[in-house]
Formats: structure tokens, C-alpha cells, sequence
């Protein structure tokens, strides 16, 4: 990795605390629209950035005759984005630095300062949940106060509207608690990072930081913010990224957890980029490690640990915090479940010996984990979405005065491309990995845990964009409860 430009380190600062004349945000709007005017054979340009991540010409929402590259140049540099994979980290922050020092040179290019660094958008910040959950201001009016386009405006997001809010399972950071970077391939949660994998533009297994909350923001923004192969022509996108990165940050650098030592992850694969000159920069995971080193440097204003401000992360971080059991244990399953309807129920059969037998095999008293597995998720066009609980009982059996228990929420980003037989999963669809443990320790308290069976339900989103009906067939291949 090498590159002509050499900087100070600069410091990324939180969207909420910008949006005045002359910074950060400012320049970023205004470098946007810069990059947005070149060319697509420019790989400086918003267009071609865009198709790095991914493209697909049919779904391409800006078509035009202007020349595209060559196919050797698109085979080599377009549709490379990282996805359901333990390269999904190192990738884009690989990507964003990128990014920002192209922005960086074009905001010098407009007369603005030097050490421009890429704003993120933290909307999980426990202190301000009412404003972080909003979309920021400036990326929501589609003119700008003299009256001209937003270049951070994007027509057909959910969150078209000032006062759109990001559910709390949304922006949950519980995979914060979660020790290790790479989990189990099978039935149990794939860990922080994702699953070990080969180079992969698209993968089986959703990792934990991938799944919640970085799929489920793109989901809540929509548009073309919802499919991978359009995101990062929304300006959000890279906001978005950056909170992701410095919860990679937050993980590794203040809670003190450990990234892959396997070479295959380290220094084995590359990564190849255009710098803002246009050069060629080759990357590996090492590579991109310390932040400070890597091309102008950068660091966080804030990578503070969020744990101790939230009970409920304190909890799952001391329910999590043993090694996943090697041999987890498949305890029951179901088959093909259509999401057709507002609400659906799903009774999946336990085999109540497969508990007792994890736990007599287990070392410790710590609980017994639970996994819930959405398995083969596909779908095409607007896919509604659904919100996740278990041992919701089908209408009229008694539930007693026990509020539902979310779990989470169906991940739908990139479930579209990944149903796509032509594409690189060859329509088999995504996979997420719920942890269930701390409801159904709840339960087991309570005396309503049932080791014989598990009722899964689905409730439809009815508020923002997602009131709208949806015109996708979406469908689970196979609901599945591991213990591990």
C-alpha cells in the first residue's frame, strides 16, 4: 500500500455535532456534488465509488449512454464490497479511507481547508437516543436554503422525514459484548466480525456487527441505501460506514478484544483501491489495523465503551462473555416459512433431551446458549419488514401477563441480490444468527419455558416507509434452534 498524500492525523467527529457553515458536514455536501459531476470512468467519481461496493446495470437508478469502463476495469474493481464474511471490517474501512482522502482532495480542489475527515452518524449513542435516532438534518430537505439541490438529498428513502425514528432493536449494540471476532459456521452466532470465509462479494452467514446494526440500518433507510448493489450512491452510506468502523474500534481498541491472527485473514488476501490521484493502493487486513498509519491517518472522537451506560448490555455481555461450545447441538426445526401476512406464527419442535445433554457436556454453570437461525432468507422487490419474537403463542391461547419477547429484527439487506440465481449465492439467500439466551433464561425463570417446542413470530412493520404494502415474495428456507 503506498500513496502521494501525507497529512496530519485527522479526527472523524460525530454528524450531531456538525451542520454549521464552514465544517466538516458543510465541505462533505459540497465534495459530494464535485465527485457527483465526474465522469464514470473517473474512479475518483461518486458513481464509480459507488459500483466499487456493487452494480447491476438493470437496477442502475441513474441510466445513461455516457461511456462506462472498460470490463477488464470493472472485473477488477466494481462489485467488490465484502458482505457475510470475516473480511467485511477490514474491506471497508479499506474502502472509506479511500473515500475520504478523494473528498479530502476535492474540498482542498473547492477552496476548502486541509484535514477534512469523514463525519459518522452515531445513532446509537445512549445519551441522546431522541436526536441520534433521527436522520441527520442536513440529508433530509431536497433543496438547500438558497434554494438549490442537496447533494445529500436522496429521493425514495423510508426516513424521508425529519421526525423518522430508528426502532432500539435497530441500533442495538450487543454485539459489542460478543469476545470473538470469528464464531461458529453452524448454528451458533458467527461472532463479531463474521464467519471465517474465503474473498467473497457475497456470502451465506450475516456476521454479528453486519447484522445489528449495520443491515438493519440500511434497511430503516430504504431506497437505494437498501441494496447493496445501489448503497453508496446515498450519501448517508458513508456516514453509516464510519459509525460501523469505529465500533470495530470501540470492540478491539476499549473493550480489548482480539482481531484474527490466521495469515489468511492478516496478509494473504489483498484489496485493491484507487487512491485520489487515480493510483492503484493494494491493502491487507494488517494493513489497515492502526488507523493512525494508514495513508493520511485518522482517529474517532469518540470510541468510548457504551456497555456501562446500558443494564441490558451489562447482562448479555456477562451471558456471552464464556467461548461458544464447539460442538453446538441442533435441537428442532421448520421448514419453509412464507412472510405473507401482517403476523406469522411459527411452532418449531424441540427435542427436549438436546438441552440437558448440552448442558451436562458443558464445563461451567454459565446458561445454556440459544440460537435462533433464519436460514435462506430470499426475496425480490419491496420486502416489508419484521420484527422477531419468540413464544408469542398463536391467537387465543393464554399468554398471562408476559409482554412479547423481541429478539430482533428480519435482516433484509442484501436478500434481494443473494436471491438473484445469476448472482454470487446463486438464489440461495441470506442466513442470520439470533442469540436468544438471556429470553430464554426469562422464561425459564418464569416458569413458561417449554423445552418441547418454540413459537417464532413475525410482526410486520407498520409505521415510516414500511407502511406501504410490500411487493416481494419473502420466505424463510428454514427456521432453526441451535444450543451451544
Amino acid at each position: 500500500m503506498s500513496s502521494s498524500t501525507t497529512s496530519a492525523v485527522r479526527i472523524r467527529k460525530n454528524v450531531l455535532k456538525l451542520g454549521s457553515l464552514g465544517d466538516d458536514l458543510h465541505w462533505y455536501g459540497r465534495a459530494v456534488a464535485d465527485l457527483q459531476a465526474r465522469a464514470l470512468t473517473d474512479p475518483t467519481s461518486w458513481r464509480y465509488l459507488s459500483a466499487v461496493h456493487g452494480y447491476q446495470r438493470a437496477i442502475d437508478p441513474n441510466p445513461t449512454n455516457v461511456p462506462f469502463p472498460s470490463n477488464a476495469d470493472q472485473r477488477q474493481f466494481w462489485n467488490q464490497c465484502q458482505h457475510q464474511t470475516w473480511y467485511f471490517l477490514p474491506w471497508h474501512r479499506a474502502y472509506l479511507i479511500c473515500f475520504e482522502q478523494i473528498i479530502a482532495a476535492a474540498v482542498i480542489r473547492l477552496g476548502g481547508p486541509e484535514g477534512w475527515a469523514l463525519p459518522y452518524w452515531n445513532y446509537s449513542d445512549p445519551s441522546n437516543n431522541n436526536r441520534a435516532r433521527l436522520l441527520p438534518a442536513s440529508f433530509v430537505d431536497p433543496t438547500l436554503a438558497n434554494g438549490t439541490p442537496n447533494p445529500l438529498y436522496v429521493k425514495g428513502r423510508n426516513s424521508s422525514t425529519a421526525d423518522f425514528q430508528i426502532p432500539d432493536a435497530d441500533v442495538s449494540l450487543q454485539h459489542l459484548t460478543y469476545g470473538q471476532f470469528t464464531g461458529g459456521s453452524t448454528g451458533v452466532h458467527p461472532g463479531f466480525g463474521g464467519p471465517q470465509t474465503g474473498f467473497s462479494h457475497g456470502g451465506h452467514i450475516n456476521g454479528g456487527i453486519e447484522d445489528v446494526p449495520h443491515n438493519q440500518i440500511h434497511d430503516d433507510i430504504g431506497g437505494i441505501m437498501g441494496d447493496p448493489r445501489t448503497a453508496a450512491l446515498d450519501p448517508i452510506f458513508w456516514l453509516h460506514h464510519a459509525n460501523i468502523d469505529r465500533l470495530w474500534e470501540v470492540w478491539w481498541k476499549t473493550r480489548g478484544n482480539a482481531n484474527p491472527t490466521d495469515p489468511n485473514w492478516l496478509i494473504n488476501q489483498t484489496f485493491e483501491l484507487h487512491d485520489a490521484s487515480g493510483n492503484v493502493l493494494t491493502f491487507t487486513a494488517s494493513q489497515v489495523l492502526d488507523t493512525t498509519q494508514l495513508l493520511h491517518g485518522y482517529v474517532y472522537d469518540d470510541i468510548s465503551d457504551p456497555i456501562p451506560a446500558s443494564s441490558q448490555l451489562t447482562a448479555m455481555a456477562a451471558v456471552v462473555a464464556p467461548a461458544l461450545s464447539p460442538e453446538p447441538e441442533p435441537a428442532g426445526a421448520q421448514e419453509q416459512v412464507a412472510l405473507d401476512a401482517p403476523q406469522v406464527t411459527v411452532r418449531v419442535a424441540l427435542r427436549p433431551n438436546v438441552a440437558q445433554a448440552v448442558r451436562n457436556r458443558m464445563a461451567t454453570a454459565r446458561p445454556l446458549r440459544a440460537f435462533l437461525n433464519l436460514e435462506n432468507v430470499t426475496g425480490s422487490g419491496f420486502l416489508p419488514k419484521y420484527d422477531v419474537y419468540i413464544d408469542v403463542p398463536p391467537a387465543g391461547q393464554d399468554t398471562g401477563n408476559r409482554s412479547p419477547l423481541q429478539v430482533g429484527s428480519l435482516s433484509l439487506f442484501g436478500v434481494a441480490a443473494a436471491s438473484d440465481p445469476d448472482g454470487p449465492q446463486g438464489g440461495s439467500g441470506i442466513t442470520s444468527v439470533i442469540e436468544i439466551t438471556q429470553q430464554v433464561e426469562l422464561l425459564r425463570r418464569e416458569g413458561l419455558w417449554d423445552e418441547s417446542r418454540l413459537h417464532v413470530t413475525f410482526r410486520r412493520r407498520e409505521t415510516g416507509g414500511w407502511a406501504r404494502a410490500p411487493q416481494g415474495n419473502l420466505r424463510i428456507g428454514r427456521i432453526s434452534v441451535y444450543f451451544g
